[in-house]
């Protein structure tokens, strides 16, 4: 939707960390083409000497810059609310691509849409999107960047790569029984995704999609393909998401097999740590480790949700701050959280916040809302340009209306916003000075159109995902079993105690 390059929102309370985090000011935000040029009086006099302006009432709303997610997978949107009380090895069994056989080019077009969908809705306006394409396939690839371009949304793309065998991935694996193993997925040839992922980065991206590398995690990769990691990040200066100390068992698995008992030290010994890394989860990792991981001012992308409802704990997020690690928030995939909602994700990062610090402190909300802003365009490689309502950032917004329930009577923005918004008070979103969604309805797409395309698919899938359900009935037994010996082991700190 293409209206004028010139838009004044007027009569919002522009919600800004620097600002009146209570009662924010109301201010005048002006636009021009994708990015705002002026805040309040100067926004007012400057759109008064123009002509052709667009006039945006936002009168009764709190206008927040639009959210970051920075941690998400695209590849199970198709799968979210099937699954519960899953340990993260073996929900992945039930959920990752590589146990379906070969999806449509059409259905990965629509799960990403799906998912572009359910974020804009929800405010997000940049996702960071670690999806797994099972065959390495250009038209694959041009699916998901369609999709998001169709959706209106920011996406940060990075091929999700690993070459490791499971069994070496996930400690006592290799114990289970032959008929089992041999299920399990094996080591990869990755060349073709690693030309694939080259080619892509050297033709660079596009308006609102940037390409990010996406190793899975160190032990599901090989040294060389780090080191290629590494090598390309340097060259072309990209930003490196993985996922680190997610469960328990693999710091069980570093005091195994690595060098030192660490895999930060196994990142570390390729040069990845640094402000271009941003690791999801981070639970299971030790003090040493976060004064490290915070030195080299690499970022934390917290999943309160997904670290919940995969059983795998709770992260230390105040420490991590208090060693210098940028923060960020993330929602993760669809089948291990069900939404792509950030605000519930600030939540729980603040009601964690308030655990692991002392009674009678403050601040929470706002570091939860820091993290969903600022903190992710700082892990996207993107700060000063997304992640407040400031000249010079993009014009990502969302209104919300403040005759909400939640905000009757307003006390402070920022605490109702981050205890009591879930989404529900969003009038509009804007992404790049366009609105892409209004009253809870992408406008490019109905909601019965992508209600009616979600459940096709649904339909189209069905059989095989009760394959797979089947198949892995038949390892569940020997698989926990695994699970319990690793929880066995005994270790010198506890990440499923909420408090530090």
């Amino acid at each position: 939707m293409t209206g004028s390059r010139l838009k004044l929102v007027t009569g919002g309370r522009v919600l800004d960390l620097g600002g009146d985090l209570d009662h924010p000011e109301i201010a005048d935000v002006l636009i021009e083409g994708d990015r705002i040029v002026a805040v309040g009086a100067a926004a007012t006099a400057r759109a008064g000497a123009l002509e052709g302006v667009e006039t945006i009432h936002a009168e009764g709303h709190l206008l927040i810059p639009g959210l970051v997610n920075s941690h998400y997978h695209s590849h199970d949107v198709l799968l979210r609310g099937s699954y519960e009380q899953m340990p993260l090895d073996i929900w992945g069994l039930y959920t990752h691509p590589a146990n379906y056989r070969r999806i449509s080019t059409q259905d990965i077009g629509l799960r990403t849409l799906l998912g572009a969908a359910d974020a804009l809705c929800n405010g997000i306006t940049t996702m960071q999107d670690m999806v797994t394409i099972a065959d390495p396939e250009r038209g694959h690839v041009d699916a998901i960047m369609g999709a998001y371009e169709a959706s209106g949304a920011r996406a940060a793309i990075g091929l999700q790569i690993a070459d490791a065998a499971g069994v070496d991935a996930v400690p006592f694996w290799r114990d289970l029984p032959d008929d089992v193993t041999q299920l399990l997925p094996g080591a990869a040839d990755t060349s073709a995704l690693q030309r694939l992922i080259e080619t892509l980065v050297m033709e660079g991206g596009r308006d609102k999609i940037d390409w990010v590398l996406a190793p899975s995690a160190p032990q599901r990769c090989s040294d060389g393909l780090l080191r290629w990691v590494a090598e390309l990040s340097a060259i072309y200066g990209l930003q490196v998401f993985t996922h680190l100390y997610e469960a328990r068992s693999q710091v069980v698995l570093a005091r195994q097999a690595y060098e030192g008992g660490s895999l930060l030290a196994h990142l570390e010994k390729f040069g990845l740590v640094g402000p271009r890394l941003t690791i999801a989860h981070g639970i299971w990792i030790d003090e040493e480790e976060i004064r490290r991981f915070g030195a080299a001012g690499a970022n934390l992308a917290f999943n309160p949700m997904s670290n919940m409802k995969l059983r795998n704990g709770f992260a230390p997020i105040v420490a991590y701050d208090e060693a210098g690690a940028g923060l960020a928030l993330g929602c993760d995939n669809c089948s291990c959280n069900d939404t792509q909602n950030l605000f519930l994700s600030m939540k729980m990062f603040a009601l964690f916040w308030g655990f692991q610090t002392q009674a009678g402190e403050s601040g929470a909300a706002r570091r939860a809302f820091a993290a969903a802003t600022l903190g992710g365009a700082k892990a996207l490689g993107r700060a000063g340009d997304l992640g407040a309502i400031r000249p010079g950032y993009l014009a990502d917004m969302v209104m919300i209306d403040l005759s909400g329930a939640n905000y009757r009577p307003l006390n402070s923005a920022i605490r109702q916003l981050v205890y009591g918004e879930s989404g529900q008070n969003i009038r509009a979103v804007m992404v790049g000075g366009e609105i892409v969604v209004r009253d809870g309805e992408l406008l490019a797409y109905s909601n019965d159109e992508l209600k009616q395309a979600a459940e096709d698919a649904r339909s189209r899938m069905r059989e095989e995902v009760e394959q797979v359900e089947a198949r892995n009935a038949g390892m569940l037994k020997s698989l926990l079993e695994a699970y319990e010996k690793a929880e066995a082991v005994e270790l010198p700190f506890d990440r499923f105690s909420i408090r530090r």
